[in-house]
């Protein structure tokens, strides 16, 4: 947070050196989003324990203000002054294991105050400096998400965002050669040092009763190759050091993340349409002292893949996507090896399977494993357990259909979607699995790999209120059903019951 404040002070002394702060534009840019969700009352494990959740309101009023001198400096801040619960059922506690935001109505105290990023961006004679606390996003956003992208979305929320203090800096290296070279145009190059704040693996400030206290220490070196011979087509390739300590002494990680991302879009002017294609792929390899292992307490050897595919088909009105997915798995708990992948948590695919039922049947899980009366002491790394709506160990094809209406002033969108989700290994849950010194499921069966079929639908109405379309309102409803396969397998041989989700949207943006 200290470099976040010391990047906005250099960006205004640069400001006042430049003598161009009279050409500067102030924004205030921010949404605010209602949400009224009326979901299954989830059976989260043998015992018949219930999510007990079924209808809840929840809300968000988010903050962007921004001073922008074009081809100089942008500053800009982040934060949610309000957001969580504000009424409904509350999920159970979870032992604090994972993501617990469901069962606190934070959305009328304090603690729903939560200030996200300030930072500066630099436009030098070289390049682009960018310093502060600031949001970090990698092509599809497979592994580093910014959460921002709120309006990209056809299913669910974005509720996270991965977020770093330090800098970044990107040039052109070949500009020397001149401004008719397409090698000095086209490729570009950036490094950052950074301190994660916040992310999946890592929270640099947590709640400490009351207060804030120190939490984890991520420390990431990065390096960025990127070819860009138009605004539609790119080739990036990311590679990062990450070396992590995980608070109260709990051990520690040092991995590899390469990264690579391509996209381009192919017009057909015969048939007025076009075809986008995006893939991303990722492989992170190193060890740790802090896994979600239940036998291995030295270290343990991480290596872990994951992939995901997009071809979208434009024309007119009507938009058809393909989606395909790979997230490598890990069916045993006991050995030396973490091999699950594990997607950014704002990787949304589908309503249902990832954002509530493995969300918190996993959440469910480390709770049971790390009951005191078990173990005495939790096991190291079961905080990792909870997937908090990633995707991991995962096969999937999903596919879209959406089509898009004016209607009065704004624009009708409706939108079809089809999520066939098969497991690589089998799911295993880490308390069952503990008890049978085998791999079983939640609910202690032998571990599936069909994780069911899922439909989604969604209808949303954008319309404008003001001329310049800056202001306007957003009104839709999502609705998902999850058929599960035999990864919920229950005790007496059936198939955990249809889980649907249903959700009333309201976003004002301005």
């Amino acid at each position: 947070m200290r470099l976040a404040a010391c990047g906005v002070r250099l960006a205004v002394v640069a400001m006042a050196m430049g003598g161009g702060a009279r050409a500067a534009e102030v924004r205030f840019d921010g949404a605010y989003q209602l949400r009224l969700a009326f979901n299954s009352n989830l059976t989260l494990d043998d015992a018949a324990t219930r999510l007990g959740q079924t209808g809840w309101a929840e809300h968000r009023l988010r903050l962007t203000p921004k001073i922008v001198e074009a081809e100089k400096i942008e500053i800009q801040a982040q934060f949610d002054v309000v957001s969580g619960l504000i009424a409904g059922d509350l999920a159970p506690g979870f032992g604090q294991f994972g993501w617990t935001e469901r069962a606190e109505r934070n959305g009328v105290r304090a603690r729903g105050f939560d200030f996200r990023y300030a930072f500066a961006a630099l436009r030098l004679p070289v390049g682009i400096l960018q310093i502060g606390q600031m949001p970090n996003h990698w092509g599809m956003g497979l592994v580093s998400n910014n959460g921002e992208f709120m309006d990209s979305l056809d299913f669910g929320d974005l509720r996270f965002g991965d977020i770093v203090d330090g800098f970044l800096f990107g040039t052109k290296p070949f500009a020397f050669l001149g401004p008719r070279s397409e090698l000095g145009n086209q490729i570009v190059m950036a490094v950052a040092g950074q301190i994660v704040y916040r992310d999946r693996f890592a929270s640099l400030v947590v709640r400490d009763g009351g207060g804030l206290a120190w939490g984890d220490l991520a420390l990431q070196a990065v390096g960025v190759l990127r070819w860009e011979p138009s605004e539609s087509t790119r080739v990036g390739f990311y590679a990062a050091r990450r070396v992590q300590s995980y608070a109260a002494d709990a051990g520690n990680l040092h991995v590899w993340v390469f990264d690579a991302h391509a996209r381009t879009e192919i017009q057909l002017p015969s048939i007025a349409s076009s075809i986008r294609l995006e893939i991303e792929g990722a492989e992170v390899y190193g060890g740790t002292s802090h896994a979600a292992n239940l036998n291995s307490l030295g270290e343990v050897r991480v290596a872990q893949q994951g992939l995901a595919a997009r071809a979208t088909f434009n024309r007119g009105s009507f938009e058809g996507e393909l989606e395909v997915g790979y997230a490598s798995g890990d069916e045993n708990p006991f050995d030396g090896a973490a091999t699950g992948f594990i997607s950014s948590r704002d990787y949304k695919v589908g309503l249902v399977l990832w954002d509530e039922v493995m969300l918190f049947q996993t959440q469910n899980g480390a709770r049971r494993l790390g009951d005191p009366n078990l173990v005495g002491r939790p096991p190291p790394g079961v905080d990792l357990f909870p997937t908090q709506g990633s995707i991991t160990n995962a096969l999937y094809l999903n596919p879209r259909l959406r089509w898009r209406q004016p209607l009065g002033s704004g624009s009708l969108r409706a939108v079809a979607g089809l999520l066939w989700t098969r497991a690589p290994k089998p799911v295993v849950d880490p308390y069952q699995s503990f008890l049978a010194s085998a791999p079983r499921n939640a609910f202690g069966m032998p571990g599936g790999q069909s994780y069911g079929t899922e439909l989604d639908l969604a209808l949303s109405w954008r319309v404008p209120l003001s001329e310049s379309r800056k202001v306007g309102l957003d009104l839709g409803a999502q609705w998902g059903v999850l058929l599960p396969g035999d990864v919920f397998t229950r005790a007496d041989g059936s198939i955990m019951p249809a889980a649907h989700a249903f959700k009333l949207r309201t976003t004002l943006f301005f």
